[in-house]
């Protein structure tokens, strides 16, 4: 008998995995983007050190004591990011993708246990993610060489980030397990890794999530000063008090033990659920959520005011829209009532936060608020890029694609009547982000004094809000259409998406960060992501404050905030237009339909047309 294990199953899924090309291919952008980021970190630590040296008269090679602890506190949080974002996307699909192609009841007729099958599952989503982790190694080595950080804490935080790999895979594959769609099991991935962000950061636990662990460790600091800039003071007779002793790598291995029963705690959730979710009918999960609060609602109306309905339900024929119908009043996330429900849900907490602005910090514009807005925005533009990628790769899942392209309906129509019908849900995600800039807006006007100046400022403000705000969302839903009308899978579609659209957003800040440019230029090159168009009407209704609070009177902006903001908004207004005219010329193509009869036929089928007229012949 040999001691090692055959574990077929995970055989199978690194098999797989090493004869896709996209793997190296992934595995090639992730190096180059992360030596980007190295250099990106290592710049901007040097420039940090020699300002913060600026005073101390230290030159030479001096300064550059312990330089490795500053790089490494700006590396290892890319790193945690990195698998935040990317091991729930992994292993969302491990066991929804075997529900979706019915192979999991041929997979349940083998010798392999429930337990045995979820281990191999989840050994095979933690082996990509940790080869892309190794390629940080050599970099990791060459940080611990420069000084700044010791070799207890390097150990440390590898054992943390393989922490971090372990929570959030189980994470994921316990909700791969328990839903019936990869679609589902990946929002609730990410909606489960956010609810237990909040929670940590709200209750002050750091022991449920290694990457809180690793910055209360190392990022504890006396005075705004890191732990290895204080080393370097304190080596240098320039510190403080007494130096910063360095806890063992013991510590965080300990304080991880949270972690790591909360890992074993969904693994075993997936092992047991496993069976009795395997053959469970892809209903909506959401759905059977608002009918039961329906049943809740219309019992307690009944009791309390006789059965009053001020709008009733009403179930109007389709007309000259049939899709866009059958997405309004047939989709969970396009009835109305449901509709108000997400609004409500979404709306309550933003509005508590804004008064609490309101009442508690006015006058320093509640730095709060932008966190507030940056996690709302977030969550609207994962929701529509979800939504709008899966609106013709879901009908491909359901195999209910081919009726929908039999109908005398064109191509474009169906597209465009696709979309009309996620207007609704654009207007309830954009409710809660108009509710931030609104608070913004009040906090910015003077009600003692009121004029036509003091206006002029907060009303362009909210204009600009509202025209960036359904560009942009315009901009992901025709975006997401158009990968979702070219990509077919539903998983691969959302995976697309949500890359382009994150890639596009990050990839101009970095290159403005790392080249420290400076107005106009930072402007320019910001304005190539969609953040601008929300970052510069921001900019523009705090100018005054920034001026008042920072003394900044004597500045003047090399770009005027508004021109930026209103040049920003028409660029993404111009891109949404650009690319949803690429989309609607496709789409015919894409769903393999030929529509314009004017066009001559492909050579191809013209051939096998003329072949049995040339055997006639012969």
């Amino acid at each position: 008998m040999s001691l090692i294990p055959e574990l077929p199953l995970l055989r199978r899924e690194l098999t797989e995995l090493a004869n896709r090309r996209r793997t190296y291919i992934v595995r090639v952008v992730a190096a180059i983007i992360l030596l980007f980021l190295v250099f990106v970190a290592y710049s901007q630590a040097i420039g940090q050190r020699l300002q913060f040296m600026g005073n101390t008269g230290l030159t030479g090679p001096m300064q550059y004591m312990g330089i490795g602890g500053d790089i490494f506190a700006r590396i290892i949080p890319l790193l945690f990011y990195t698998i935040q974002i990317l091991m729930p996307a992994l292993c969302c699909a491990c066991v929804t993708a075997e529900k979706e192609n019915n192979t999991l009841g041929t997979l349940m007729l083998t010798r392999l246990s429930s337990g045995t099958i979820v281990l191999e599952k989840f050994g095979s989503r933690l082996v990509p993610m940790l080869t892309l982790l190794l390629l940080t190694f050599p970099v990791l080595a060459h940080v611990h060489t420069l000084g700044g950080v010791d070799t207890d804490l390097l150990i440390g935080t590898l054992w943390l980030l393989f922490c971090e790999c372990l929570l959030f895979a189980s994470i994921a594959i316990a909700c791969s397990t328990w839903f019936t769609t990869t679609v589902t099991a990946f929002i609730w991935s990410y909606v489960l890794i956010g609810f237990l962000a909040a929670l940590t950061l709200s209750l002050g636990y750091t022991t449920f999530v290694p990457s809180a662990i690793w910055r209360s460790a190392f990022m504890d600091s006396q005075w705004g000063v890191t732990r290895s800039q204080m080393a370097f003071l304190n080596a240098a007779g320039l510190g403080f008090g007494a130096g910063v002793s360095p806890s063992t790598w013991l510590m965080p291995v300990a304080r991880s033990v949270p972690a790591l029963f909360a890992t074993l705690g969904f693994l075993l959730f997936a092992r047991v659920i496993l069976v009795r979710r395997a053959f469970v009918s892809q209903s909506s999960a959401l759905l059977r959520v608002f009918r039961a609060v329906d049943v809740f609602f219309t019992a307690l109306n009944d009791r309390t005011t006789g059965g009053i309905e001020l709008i009733c339900d009403s179930n109007p024929l389709p007309g000259d829209d049939p899709v866009a119908w059958r997405e309004r009043n047939k989709k969970s996330l396009g009835k109305a009532r449901y509709l108000f429900r997400v609004l409500v849900v979404l709306e309550i907490p933003t509005l508590f936060i804004c008064v609490m602005a309101a009442e508690v910090s006015a006058r320093n514009r509640f730095q709060g608020l932008y966190v507030l807005q940056g996690l709302i925005w977030t969550l609207a533009v994962l929701v529509t890029a979800v939504k709008a990628a899966t609106l013709f790769s879901s009908e491909r899942a359901k195999q209910t694609i081919e009726p929908l392209l039999a109908s005398p309906m064109s191509g474009v129509d169906m597209l465009s009547q696709k979309v009309v019908g996620m207007r609704r849900l654009l207007i309830v995600l954009s409710v809660p982000i108009l509710t931030v800039n609104l608070t913004h807006f009040l906090l910015d006007v003077d009600l003692n004094s009121l004029s036509t100046v003091v206006l002029q400022r907060p009303l362009a403000y909210l204009l600009l809000s509202i025209c960036a705000t359904f560009a942009l969302l315009y901009l992901v839903t025709w975006l997401s259409v158009g990968i979702g009308l070219k990509l077919h899978s539903q998983t691969k579609a959302i995976l697309a998406s949500v890359t382009v659209i994150a890639a596009w957003t990050v990839i101009p800040l970095v290159i403005a960060q790392f080249f420290l440019l400076r107005p106009p230029a930072q402007e320019f090159v910001t304005t190539f992501s969609p953040f601008s168009a929300v970052a510069a009407t921001e900019q523009y209704l705090t100018e005054p404050f920034m001026r008042t609070s920072y003394d900044r009177y004597g500045q003047v902006e090399d770009v005027p905030r508004l021109l930026w903001a209103c040049c920003a908004i028409a660029v993404y207004a111009a891109a949404t237009l650009m690319i949803r005219h690429v989309v609607r010329k496709t789409c015919p193509f894409l769903l393999g339909r030929r529509e314009n009869l004017s066009e001559p036929p492909p050579a191809s089928v013209t051939r096998q047309a003329q072949l049995p007229v040339l055997e006639g012949t012969q």
